[in-house]
């Protein structure tokens, strides 16, 4: 059992990352298509962004009934386990057709939802994105029952597998609509749709026959289940304030902005965002699997083991954090011109505010999952009613002076406050003082940060400045080789980030 599970988990890191590359290539082959036209670019952000809210639509039962409908699962149960995943799924479908509703009647009127729509073709653009949106947003029911299905089996790299396929079509499909003389974004977005729900089926099929799984059971068991509803409602409803806050803080900046600033200020904003994003992925990679690390310490009670694996993966992953952050803020220049041009100057700023929200990630990262670990609560509460607060606050008194930045920099300011509650929480749970943190944290990565942020600001004046495949490639190459130099150099000058990596790659060894 145990290799088998070690397997699937190897398998799943290994599509995750083909899925980051491939997330890496729409990045930069997808957007400068779609900045061509910035009006145009910032109507479509604000219609799609309202697809990030669909993750939310649960309320947290979907995440409360993965936990329960693994627990059947482990003990052969699939009765239960359909019930279940049917109840949880009703919850879902209850709040996908309130988004479908909700987004064919904005169809109707868009400039409810977009400031600046002037025109009658920006007018048929949006309501048509709206109205796509409307019509697939219930296909999000099949994707999360089957992430349930596949996820609770340690088997989640089959549907990476299929996305990843479909990922492929989506990007080639560029060269089609956005091709010498032709700027369909509409046909662009319907395509995608349509490619994520041929996704869905071919993984439905699949479930089927590997599973021989009783699909038709499964979907009418899809109800409401007072007995399944009372052993989830605790669990769902402590993630749902949560998810509320994080809604809050991090996926609400591109309505405010449409609907305050106007959809040309939403395309300065989505390229910032657009890196953060892809930041978040590469974290959550990073870092997702040290919480099951965390909660098996703390399941076998060995506290001291935990200390000592929390501070390891804080002071390794720590340059591995740090130095692409500092390289991407100061040669933000180079990479906003060189990718989606001169239109996007005013990104810059933007940019360089929103990637150093994750400059303390290799804190706030491990010290969550620690908390959820040790069901410290409170402090999560608190953490993330801070987050929304000082970020909205902030904007409100300085929307009116500094525009679409504001929301970078209350980002931001949000961002370091929350990492300051945090690392207080690490150094008290670790017994430290702030020197002993400094010295075992900060201070080995002194040099080559010193030596990255010299030679950044030394080059940057001689990289390309001109919107081109070549010179982007030219200008993530050269930042590329400055990151790797300042690892060779954090290598040699760091004796005990040496010996960190070897004790982690040791204990990997052992566990």
């Amino acid at each position: 059992m145990q290799q088998s599970y070690t397997k699937n988990y190897l398998k799943i890191y290994l599509w995750q990352g083909v899925s980051l590359v491939l997330n890496f290539l729409s990045m930069f082959v997808v957007i400068p298509y779609l900045t061509a036209d910035p009006t145009t670019y910032g109507i479509y952000s604000v219609c799609i962004s309202f697809s990030i809210f669909l993750a939310y639509a649960d309320l947290g039962f979907i995440g409360a009934g993965q936990k329960y409908a693994a627990e059947y699962f482990a003990k052969g149960d699939k009765e239960e386990e359909i019930k279940v995943i049917g109840f949880t799924n009703f919850i879902l479908l209850l709040f996908l057709l309130l988004f479908s509703v909700g987004f064919f009647v904005l169809s109707q009127k868009p400039e409810l939802l977009v400031r600046g729509i002037d025109t009658a073709s920006q007018h048929y653009m949006a309501s048509s994105l709206l109205l796509i949106l409307a019509v697939f947003t219930p296909t999000t029911l099949l994707q999360r029952m089957l992430q349930m299905i596949f996820g609770i089996r340690m088997e989640d790299f089959i549907i990476q597998r299929t996305n990843i396929i479909g990922s492929v079509f989506k990007i080639l499909s560029v060269l089609w609509f956005f091709r010498s003389g032709k700027y369909d974004i509409i046909g662009y977005f319907l395509f995608t749709q349509i490619v994520n729900l041929v996704a869905i089926l071919i993984t439905l099929f699949i479930a089927r026959k590997r599973y021989d799984y009783n699909f038709g059971s499964l979907f009418q068991n899809i109800y409401f289940n007072k007995v399944v509803f009372d052993k989830t409602k605790g669990l769902a409803f402590t993630s749902l304030f949560l998810t509320v806050s994080w809604i809050l803080y991090y996926e609400l900046d591109s309505v405010a902005i449409g609907k305050l600033l106007g959809a040309s200020q939403v395309a300065i904003y989505a390229i910032g965002l657009t890196v953060l994003s892809f930041f978040r992925s590469i974290l959550g990679i990073l870092f997702s699997p040290f919480n099951v690390r965390f909660n098996h310490f703390v399941g076998i009670g060995d506290e001291e083991g935990l200390k000592s694996f929390y501070l390891q993966v804080v002071a390794i992953l720590a340059p591995v954090v740090v130095f692409p952050i500092i390289a991407i803020a100061i040669l933000a220049q180079p990479i906003v011109l060189t990718w989606v041009g001169t239109d996007y100057s005013s990104s810059i700023v933007v940019i360089q505010f929103l990637v150093f929200c994750n400059i303390f990630a290799f804190i706030t990262y491990p010290t969550n999952f620690m908390l959820v670990a040790k069901e410290r609560q409170k402090i999560l509460y608190f953490v993330n009613t801070l987050l929304p607060f000082i970020f909205w606050t902030g904007i409100a008194f300085t929307i009116s002076i500094w525009g679409v930045n504001s929301f970078a920099v209350f980002k931001l300011v949000a961002f370091l406050f929350s990492a300051i509650v945090l690392y207080k929480f690490m150094i008290v749970y670790l017994n430290l003082t702030i020197l002993d943190s400094a010295r075992k944290i900060f201070f080995p990565m002194l040099f080559p940060v010193l030596f990255l942020i010299f030679a950044s600001f030394l080059v940057r004046g001689y990289l390309p400045q001109e919107k081109s495949k070549i010179n982007l490639l030219i200008v993530a190459v050269v930042m590329g080789g400055l990151i790797v130099v300042s690892f060779v150099i954090q290598y040699f000058a760091s004796e005990k980030w040496r010996l960190q990596i070897s004790k982690t790659l040791g204990l990997f060894k052992n566990k």
